[in-house]
């Protein structure tokens, strides 16, 4: 492909200078364009700043029109993958991301989360969002190790998968995958997890009562914000953005635990009135 002017000679300004200005536009937009929805090494590249796609460590990849993983598998040192609010339905080609602790999924079209199980050290996975019909569709995750933060269902963003609606989803889930620590944003184990579960208990006691004197009760609002819990394994090879957006995430989280621990007191106080 050639500059679309022409000067007199090659050693003109001009020329030269148009020729640097069509070299970049090219570039730019070979770089910028996605193959059928298929991720291509040009875009990681694009997207990421590295020159070796091997050597990436942090990817968003949020929102860009993906339908196909592609050569994904080849970012073998990479650590931590949004690919959100994309049209995604199969995930085997992130077989190879041997390294991968982090992975958003949120806001795609899987049913089922069959290759995961390849990721060895997973650790969080976000699949809000989704077409996820039951629990039996997540037990390729019961080989995942390291799991301990799954969330399936985001009121924040107000996104879900079908298996969230059935009565016994949280329980289904738990007993399915023991080792979680966090389950939609509200921790299972660990530190603060008394709170949580003190905090449940008495909504379900106020609930129950509620049914007894026929008053509609209504479910419990979110507990945290959908970025809670995020792992921050070699937080310092993170982009400066990527740790404000994380420590943010993590005040709000805060700030929305202390405010529902509040209502919930406010509520017992006015029921034991």
């Amino acid at each position: 492909m050639h500059p679309p002017c022409n000067f007199e000679g090659p050693n003109s300004f001009e020329y030269d200078l148009i020729n640097y200005l069509f070299t970049i536009a090219t570039t730019c937009g070979v770089e910028n364009r996605m193959e059928d929805g298929k991720i291509t090494k040009a875009l990681l590249k694009t997207r990421s700043g590295e020159f070796d796609i091997e050597s990436i460590h942090t990817l968003n990849l949020r929102d860009c029109g993906l339908s196909d993983l592609g050569c994904i598998s080849e970012c073998t040192q990479l650590e931590r993958l949004n690919l959100s609010r994309n049209d995604l339905t199969k995930l085997n080609k992130l077989a190879g991301l041997g390294n991968l602790s982090s992975l958003n999924l949120s806001g795609n079209r899987i049913t089922n989360p069959e290759g995961l199980q390849a990721l060895e050290s997973l650790q969080s996975v976000n699949l809000a969002g989704n077409l996820i019909g039951s629990v039996n569709s997540l037990r390729c995750l019961t080989a995942l190790d390291k799991l301990e933060d799954l969330r399936l269902h985001d009121p924040v963003r107000d996104l879900s998968n079908p298996l969230c609606h059935s009565n016994t989803y949280r329980k289904d889930v738990l007993d399915m995958l023991p080792n979680l620590k966090v389950l939609d944003g509200e921790r299972i184990l660990g530190l603060g997890s008394d709170v949580f579960s003190m905090c449940r208990e008495i909504e379900e006691s106020l609930e129950r009562r509620q049914d007894v004197n026929s008053q509609q009760s209504s479910n419990p609002s979110p507990w945290v914000s959908n970025d809670y819990f995020e792992p921050t394994t070699k937080f310092e090879e993170s982009r400066l953005g990527d740790a404000k957006e994380q420590l943010e995430a993590l005040l709000s989280s805060c700030k929305m635990a202390v405010k529902k621990s509040e209502d919930v007191f406010v509520k017992l106080k006015k029921s034991t009135k």
